[in-house]
């Protein structure tokens, strides 16, 4: 399958004009490098034929363009945010759903940017990536991509991305964190963000994160984030941070079912796979089922779901 921008057969569809899968293959700004890796795999594993078998025929797949021009992790790293805001922006105006395969999951910042709406973030992940450069002490830029979207640092980048403004934190719902820093724990008690932590037992991980979801932004808009290695390393290593504890594959599919009974998804990002660690197959495959329930929840038709 040639990845470059195509169109599948248009047909009759759920939707109202189908679903946009946006490729974000970058790490860092870099194309195909590390988790930049795994936009390309998880297609590769069949996503668009799978998102078509789930009753999708209209899908659209397009590659964001590489951003080699640009000054430095960060500069570059930004970049792709416009883009990715950009091209969601369309979607967004021809009444399609956006689903963006991202390398970092600082992506996300742009995609809520293209949705220009007011909507909950359901963030899975084993981290916060709630630090920002004066709390970091690897350096690591992506592990500031929930303060960047909340407007606590890297504020005039962000408002370089067209149509961004902060997310209110009373409007994130994370699922699955547990691998912590110093103070980063806290630092969401502070804040008072609702978490369905992902350290305890895993087993009741749906449940608690249904409980969460069970407040006054019930059936509303929200936009789905998720990070690939909030999936317990037993699983498989979805990248070098992976970590003990957090959902196995059918605790995820359950959590994921919790959103779609109580938000209605308009938009989907998987981030942060890099399909060359250890059980790379699996991750991948759960990355393509994950999408397609998420993907076909919008539309009419729950046979997926029911499989």
């Amino acid at each position: 399958m040639p990845l470059s921008t195509l169109t599948m057969t248009p047909a009759s569809s759920p939707f109202t004009k189908g679903v946009t899968v946006i490729a974000a293959p970058f790490h860092a700004g870099a194309y195909c490098e590390c988790v930049g890796k795994g936009s390309h795999r998880i297609v590769e594993t069949g996503l668009l034929d799978a998102l078509q078998l789930a009753g999708i025929k209209d899908v659209v797949y397009t590659e964001i363009d590489r951003v080699d021009a640009f000054e430095g992790e960060i500069g570059r790293s930004f970049e792709v945010k416009r883009r990715i805001a950009l091209v969601v922006a369309e979607a967004v105006a021809a009444n399609r759903f956006s689903l963006v395969l991202a390398g970092n999951c600082n992506a996300t910042v742009g995609v809520y940017a293209g949705l220009s709406q007011d909507c909950d973030v359901i963030w899975f992940d084993a981290h916060p990536d709630f630090y920002t450069p004066d709390e970091v002490t690897g350096g690591y830029f992506d592990g500031m991509g929930v303060a960047t979207l909340a407007g606590h640092c890297w504020t005039e980048l962000a408002y370089s991305i067209p149509k961004f403004r902060p997310l209110s934190l009373n409007r994130l719902i994370y699922c699955g964190i547990r691998d912590f820093e110093k103070g980063q724990r806290e630092k969401l008690e502070t804040y008072d963000i609702r978490a369905a932590f992902g350290d305890g037992y895993p087993s009741t991980l749906a449940h608690r994160l249904d409980e969460l979801l069970d407040d006054e932004y019930r059936h509303g808009p929200a936009l789905v984030h998720l990070d690939l290695d909030v999936l317990s390393s037993d699983v498989g290593r979805a990248n070098e941070y992976a970590a003990k504890g957090g959902p196995m594959e059918l605790q995820l599919y359950g959590c994921l079912e919790a959103v779609v009974a109580k938000r209605r998804p308009i938009a989907m990002t998987i981030a942060s796979f890099n399909p060359d660690m250890p059980g790379n197959v699996k991750i991948a495959e759960i990355a393509v089922k994950a999408a397609c329930m998420i993907a076909q929840a919008v539309s009419s038709s729950s046979e997926f779901l029911k499989q």
